[in-house]
């Protein structure tokens, strides 16, 4: 079984041989400064560091809107918009006419076409865009002090978007489309469902209906408790989210009973990977019963930290090897 028909075999809760073994983002700059320090050499590519520690070869590229030194922004802090007129006057910085690192789609076509590799990128999603352009706090007071700049972003993020899509499908059909959002908190989303059905949804809906067309699968990225707000972005068309972060309180048991066929990665508790094997033992157990479901594929719910070894790491690859073979369902 290829890795392209596996992913896509488990994602359609079909029969599988294995659980695809892979993270769905690249590990911290400062775990892998201390496993460098701990033996492991310097590799070129995120590609050759997966197949180092044997995991499957998953392509990912985060799409930004960002070209050039023109626009200075922040993601997480004050991102320096404060109104129509000068999101308008930077706007001519914004959305290159190709996102992706030379060569890159393909590479892409060629190894998918191989069966080789899984490949998927993330896109702008419509709260984080908005917020990267005002800023954490300005933004939130924005749905109210400045919803039709809100609305103009949000249709400029999907005009790139489907651009975006376009480009890639000359080359590759992404195997799922993931929308950067990064909404939610340890208690909750930082939106409401009003908010959300008026500047959020209705740009979902169009870019979502698109990728079910092309069978696509449209995920969410969003850290955080995301419970609440999986309705919401169902409504608006979304399949599955993650990484589904056990420290916010995510329980992807629950999750499973009540969404039967969402799809799910991530889940397992980056927390526990510092404390050795019978812990990491304990985690790949509590998830176990979902990964026999399919529909699901077994992460770190975030980036590995820097609490954990090498050694450590090494160990919890082994673990995953070994669980991703026993949830596997094909005879």
């Amino acid at each position: 079984m290829t890795h392209n028909e596996r992913f896509h075999r488990v994602m359609h809760f079909e029969s599988f041989d294995r659980l695809p073994r892979t993270e769905y983002a690249p590990w911290w700059d400062l775990t892998i400064k201390r496993w460098r320090g701990e033996g492991m050499p310097a590799f070129p590519d995120l590609y050759a560091e997966r197949a180092f520690f044997g995991l499957d070869p998953y392509c990912y590229w985060y799409i930004t809107p960002y070209q050039g030194e023109s626009f200075n922004y922040t993601d997480y802090g004050q991102g320096g918009v404060t109104n129509m007129d000068l999101y308008r006057r930077v706007r001519p910085s914004l959305f290159p006419e190709n996102p992706f690192p030379a060569g890159w789609l393909t590479m892409w076509k060629e190894r998918k076409a191989k069966g080789e590799m899984v490949v998927w990128y993330t896109a702008l999603g419509f709260f984080s865009f908005p917020r990267s352009m005002f800023g954490i706090e300005p933004h939130l007071y924005a749905f109210y002090d400045h919803p039709e700049t809100i609305h103009e972003m949000c249709r400029d993020a999907l005009a790139y978007n489907l651009r975006t899509l376009d480009l890639c499908l000359k080359h590759v059909k992404p195997d799922f489309l993931a929308f950067f959002e990064d909404m939610s908190y340890n208690h909750g989303p930082m939106c409401s469902e009003a908010h959300f059905e008026e500047f959020i949804a209705p740009y979902y809906r169009q870019i979502t209906a698109r990728l079910r067309e092309l069978d696509i699968i449209p995920m969410v990225d969003s850290d955080g408790q995301i419970s609440d707000m999986i309705p919401w972005f169902a409504r608006a068309g979304i399949d599955g989210f993650f990484p589904l972060e056990r420290q916010a309180g995510v329980d992807i048991t629950a999750l499973r009973k009540q969404y039967p066929r969402l799809r799910l990665f991530g889940a397992y508790d980056k927390m526990v990977m510092k404390f050795g094997e019978a812990a990491m033992r304990r985690e790949f157990e509590r998830i176990l019963p979902v990964m026999k479901q399919g529909g699901y594929i077994p992460c770190v719910d975030h980036q590995t930290p820097p609490d954990v070894s090498l050694e450590n790491y090494k160990t919890y690859v082994g673990l995953l090897k070994e669980y991703c073979r026993k949830a596997g369902t094909a005879s």
